[in-house]
């Protein structure tokens, strides 16, 4: 046997010992395992498992996994979190267009990641979500609203990055969803507007990346500016080279976006009723545009930077006319705005340089600042103030006033403070304002200049409403002796909200 060992050598015995082994091994095909879970993950901690080959059992994949909280009976049996926290938010009480009831003020002592606003406390209803309320939360996941809540507050949700859901009871009675309100909602990819609802406010759904499916009702008539700025995973329909989104009735009700800059005319499809953000921008080619009957609002930059549209026929169902629409077209020099044109925004014809002649509606309720900026207009001057409108009251928009002057009466006809109407220098002197009768609106930041105002009188005091966006009815404002004080109303609430009745 020693002989033996020494003539074929150690060596070659070790090789004849293992290669059995070796071509075993190098026969086996992986058939790889389910995961196998090596350490248990919890909602706090991350777990461990592998895949391996069913056949030899070698470690094909290792990884480690997380999980959500795992509800059972209301608590994660985890880490005990309520699932859903309503007993535990902050509540205030409100009352809304005359209803007494309550609203969600804040996240309070809730650790709730689905959080449920209730239809009812105490036995009174829970009306709305105040400003801000839930802004920064980053740990909510999804929140639902019960049948009574009427109005949620601009940013209640902004920057909730892990917020995923969004739903609405099915009776809901919600009409207004502030500016801003789910702003930078990351997480966010589904999102149903509610039928009460009939405008999508400026920045509502603004830097939502993750949402893909917007679901509009054939009843909004108004997207505010830069609403779906950022949302560029929703899926639009395409036809006749323009983007488009819509509801089951009305397929082309937001006409999102030209795609081709280049064009000279375009035809608007009739069941068109919302022009996008932008959708004509820059297309400065278009000599002319026809819009159809039905059409109800021009968002912001609509049709701005078309430098040769001489033309624009506007139909008389058109309510809206946002900021900067018209901003930039040169070559218009005369528009009749609708009667029922109750909105023109910041700047809709700011540099318009040849636009000579215009009629607003005797209806008009509130003007944008500096909505006719460097225009060939002319204003009529009357004690002080300048103003426009139509043939029948030039006295209709208070826009700005002469320089140095220390006290104002606003015309007995005019009907609308203009936003920012007294912003620059030329209110710096005045003291007091006396407001007409037919007032019915002043603009946000009407009087932001009037360093010095120490006296606003109100000719008829009743029945005015503040709010951050016109017909938000948000606060009612009893305006005692006829005149503002700084007791009842503050100078920033006169400044920053508008006033109507």
């Amino acid at each position: 046997m020693y002989k033996f060992l020494k003539i074929i050598g150690v060596p070659m015995l070790l090789a004849c010992l293992l290669l059995p082994m070796l071509v075993s091994c190098g026969e086996c095909k992986h058939k790889e395992s389910e995961w196998e879970v090596t350490v248990e993950a919890t909602c706090s901690v991350a777990g461990t498992r592998v895949k391996k080959c069913t056949e030899c059992d070698a470690e094909l994949e290792r990884e480690q996994y997380e999980i959500n909280h795992l509800y059972e009976e209301g608590s994660c049996i985890y880490c005990k979190r309520a699932q859903y926290g309503a007993a535990y938010l902050e509540y205030g009480e409100i009352t809304l267009d005359g209803e007494a009831g309550y609203e969600v003020i804040g996240y309070g002592n809730s650790t709730a990641l689905a959080v449920e606003i209730p239809a009812l406390r105490n036995g009174k209803p829970v009306l709305s979500v105040r400003a801000g309320a839930f802004a920064g939360n980053n740990s909510i996941t999804s929140v639902s609203f019960g049948s009574n809540v009427k109005w949620i507050g601009e940013k209640a949700f902004s920057g909730c990055k892990a917020l995923e859901s969004v739903s609405f009871h099915e009776n809901s009675e919600l009409e207004v969803i502030g500016g801003a309100a789910f702003e930078g909602c990351v997480s966010l990819k589904a999102f149903a507007v509610p039928t009460g609802v009939s405008a999508i406010s400026a920045q509502m759904l603004k830097g939502c990346t993750a949402l893909e499916e917007l679901t509009l009702h054939s009843g909004i008539n108004e997207i505010g500016e830069n609403a779906l700025e950022g949302c560029d995973s929703i899926t639009y329909s395409e036809e006749n080279g323009a983007k488009y989104l819509g509801a089951a009735q009305a397929p082309h009700l937001l006409l999102v976006e030209i795609l081709d800059k280049e064009i000279a005319s375009f035809a608007v499809p009739n069941d068109t009723k919302i022009i996008g953000t932008g959708a004509f921008l820059g297309c400065a080619s278009l000599g002319a545009i026809t819009l159809p009957e039905g059409v109800l609002s021009l968002s912001s930059y609509a049709f701005a930077a078309c430098t040769s549209l001489a033309q624009v026929s506007l139909p008389s169902t058109l309510q809206n006319i946002g900021a900067y629409a018209f901003a930039e077209c040169a070559a218009l020099t005369q528009i009749t705005i609708p009667s029922t044109t109750a909105h023109i925004g910041e700047k809709a014809f700011y540099k318009c340089s040849t636009l000579s002649a215009i009629e607003l509606p005797s209806g008009m309720k509130t003007v944008g600042a500096f909505a006719f900026l460097n225009t060939a207009l002319s204003y009529t001057d009357w004690n002080g103030g300048k103003y426009l409108g139509n043939t029948e009251n030039p006295y209709l928009v208070l826009l700005d006033t002469a320089s140095g002057i220390t006290a104002l009466t606003v015309h007995e006809k005019t009907r609308v403070i203009a936003n920012g109407a007294l912003s620059d220098s030329d209110g710096a002197a005045l003291l007091s304002i006396t407001l007409g009768t037919d007032v019915i609106t002043l603009g946000a930041g009407a009087f932001v200049g009037c360093a010095s105002l120490e006296e606003l009188v109100f000719t008829t005091s009743e029945g005015w409403k503040i709010g951050a966006a016109y017909g938000e009815n948000r606060y009612g404002v009893t305006v005692q002796d006829g005149s503002w004080n700084a007791e009842a109303i503050t100078k920033s609430e006169l400044k920053n909200y508008y006033w109507y009745r």
